[in-house]
């Protein structure tokens, strides 16, 4: 059997593969190698995973997951899942690759992640031939949900945000000024609280301010990621994630004022790497 992992820094989708298709499919939290060390990512594998799946004989697996873009932290995933499936054939890759997989499988284009975090590259139908480095949501992260919820609580935060929005948030988050504050610096995984904002703002579309940021986040993206590709404006560009999937008819708007032709935009990338790997089931 085959077990395919697509880990996001915030949640983890696994599913047991065999010769007549899907046997198991979990969803669990997720996981990043930049965000958690060893015994976070352990831990997960037990309670999530194997004892759920233990005595089931998998032969190969496929780890496509957020931070996984040095041999360092591919290695770290490797060895943990070796400790559970001793047995078993382990590759590791970024989900930017799983990403580029189940955007276009064989085909060329630029593939491009919008969730908690954000990614980018072209693909040629086997490898990733360029990648625009991220930087993560400290210093980069355009287009994701947490620079969206970055933006957003900045201004809410300076008073520069609309003012029904502002008294949405503090009504809806049940938070004060110096609890805010408190969330983003002083407690654990600030970029999970942060993405959350792009919920508040969903929540709110017909406010338009919150259309602005929105439209905002997307421009950032085009400009720091995007626009740094050869021949962009005439590859296709397909998105995968979350933000990119509820908020496509705004992205759709910008991406058409830069005369980019928007493609695939899909949720999660599991159903095309399930379609992908099927070939390779035994």
């Amino acid at each position: 059997m085959i077990l395919i992992i697509d880990s996001g820094s915030t949640k983890a989708h696994f599913v047991l593969l065999g010769s007549d298709g899907i046997s198991a499919e979990y969803i669990s939290k997720g996981f990043n190698p930049y965000y958690y060390d060893r015994s976070d990512f352990y831990n997960l594998l037990r309670d999530e995973l194997y004892l759920k799946i233990k005595g089931k004989r998998v032969e190969r697996i496929y780890y496509y997951g957020a931070g996984c873009s040095s041999e360092v932290n591919c290695s770290m995933v490797e060895q943990t899942l070796a400790i559970f499936f001793p047995s078993a054939e382990i590759l590791a890759e970024h989900d930017l690759y799983g990403a580029a997989i189940a955007l276009f499988g064989n085909s060329r284009g630029i593939a491009c992640i919008l969730g908690t975090g954000s990614n980018s590259c072209l693909w040629d139908g086997e490898h990733i031939m360029e990648n625009v480095p991220s930087l993560g949501y400290m210093l980069g992260d355009e287009g994701s949900g947490t620079y969206l919820g970055k933006m957003a609580l900045s201004a809410i935060l300076s008073g520069e945000a609309d003012a029904g929005i502002a008294k949405a948030f503090y009504r809806e988050y049940r938070l004060t000024f110096s609890e805010t504050l408190e969330k983003i610096y002083s407690k654990p995984y600030p970029n999970q609280f942060l993405s959350t904002l792009s919920l508040f703002l969903a929540k709110h579309m017909d406010n338009e301010w919150c259309r602005e940021m929105i439209r905002k986040n997307f421009n950032d993206f085009i400009d720091k990621q995007i626009s740094k590709y050869t021949d962009y404006q005439t590859t296709p560009v397909s998105f995968i994630g979350s933000v990119a999937f509820h908020f496509q008819s705004i992205l759709k708007e910008v991406l058409d004022e830069h005369q980019i032709s928007l493609g695939k935009v899909i949720k999660q990338p599991m159903d095309g790497l399930v379609a992908y790997h099927s070939g390779k089931v035994s």
